[in-house]
């Protein structure tokens, strides 16, 4: 190969891989509301914040720095909405069988789930902060309004 060829195979593999981090980059902080109707039978609900209305179930590896910003944000959300939302981090090096029950592929993984057990969505990755409010708002909304039907 002349220098001309290896650059050109450099170039290419440069653009290739810029490519993929961005596209990795979009997937991160994205939320999914799959119906998943309740938490499977091997997840202890002791992991439920029973005093809350709703649990951020945040899936963390012990040197994952994505899943330490996450934990600020998830804190700071759960501190402030006046003890509607608890915030609950597993270390999924000491609990492996609850990352196999609930298919968790990566670091942070946060699941919102109500005291019933019930989870209501998923947040892939660490997500910004906004990202995070609004789904916790929805949530709240949403549980709200469904727990106002049965008072009519």
């Amino acid at each position: 190969m002349d220098a001309l060829q290896i650059a050109l195979v450099l170039g290419a593999l440069l653009a290739v891989a810029t490519l993929a981090g961005f596209a990795w980059q979009n997937t991160q902080g994205s939320v999914s509301r799959r119906a998943l109707s309740s938490l499977p039978p091997d997840v202890p609900h002791t992991l439920v914040d029973q005093t809350a209305v709703i649990t951020l179930l945040q899936f963390s590896g012990p040197f994952c720095s994505y899943c330490a910003a996450m934990r600020g944000v998830l804190g700071a959300e759960a501190s402030s909405s006046e003890g509607l939302v608890a915030h609950r981090e597993i270390d999924i090096t000491e609990h492996p069988e609850l990352t196999s029950a609930l298919k968790v592929s990566q670091t942070p993984t946060t699941f919102l789930v109500t005291r019933s057990g019930h989870i209501i969505s998923r947040i892939h990755g660490a997500a910004k902060p906004p990202v995070v409010a609004e789904e916790v708002h929805q949530a709240l909304t949403t549980r709200k309004a469904q727990s106002d039907e049965y008072l009519i």
